[in-house]
């Protein structure tokens, strides 16, 4: 029972931090106000000759495609009063693979949010007096891996984001020549739209909200458990 207990702890422990991440991407995809705060800031309505409210209509329905809403990406857009298709065929091709990633990002969320509900379970069913205890250090432990990891990966934003970007390009999609992710920002409206900055925007304002949302929750289980050592909830088994 005790290596039962174990495997399920350390696996939740690791899941805190994958939950936490896939939880952001995915509320960072859909916020609005974050692209709005975006084309603001990096002039995007100048540099691509669109309007504000023409940006966010692609931008809803950028969306809406990686949701799995809309079937097909491509867009007919007006510019100087002539119609227009906005993407290229290679920035559709790119556009596809994104929505994989986007979809296994979901997957990865409902995953863990189920290992979530069947660590809390299994702590329930438990006889063991202990239980609760196991559940909040391993809470806690989680949220601290978290701001471990995110510490790093805050280094590498901050200092060597560009390399950083290309790796994981090179890592997830692979060579450009099979998944044409490197774009022209002179005549593909994919990447002036959404420049190197404003991911680099989009990473700091996730990694932050990660780690405010494990302080937190360090700070909560802490306090739980410095209430069970208080009190002498907590029984050593000898």
């Amino acid at each position: 029972m005790n290596i039962l207990r174990n495997i399920f702890w350390f696996i939740f422990i690791i899941s805190i931090p994958i939950l936490l991440i896939s939880s952001v991407v995915e509320l960072e995809l859909n916020f609005l106000p974050l692209y709005e705060y975006a084309y603001q800031k990096y002039h995007i309505s100048e540099v691509t000759g669109f309007t504000d409210e023409q940006l966010m209509r692609i931008t809803r329905h950028l969306i809406q495609f990686f949701n799995g809403k809309v079937e097909n990406v491509q867009l007919m857009m007006e510019k100087k009063g002539k119609p227009l298709y906005l993407f290229h065929s290679h920035e559709i091709e790119h556009l596809n693979d994104v929505k994989v990633i986007f979809h296994y990002t979901f997957q990865v969320l409902i995953i863990t949010l189920l290992c979530f509900a069947v660590y809390l379970i299994f702590t329930i069913a438990r006889r063991d007096q202990n239980r609760w205890y196991h559940f909040w250090k391993a809470l806690r432990g989680g949220n601290i891996l978290t701001v471990g990891l995110l510490l790093v990966l805050g280094i590498f934003v901050f200092f060597g984001f560009y390399q950083l970007f290309l790796q994981f390009h090179y890592l997830v999609f692979g060579d450009p020549a099979s998944s044409p992710w490197i774009l022209d920002p002179r005549t593909d409206y994919l990447i002036m739209m959404y420049p190197l900055n404003f991911w680099q925007d989009a990473a700091i304002l996730g990694i932050g909200t990660i780690v405010i949302a494990a302080l937190l929750f360090i700070l909560i289980s802490s306090i739980v458990l410095q209430g069970y050592r208080r009190k002498g909830r907590y029984h050593y088994k000898r």
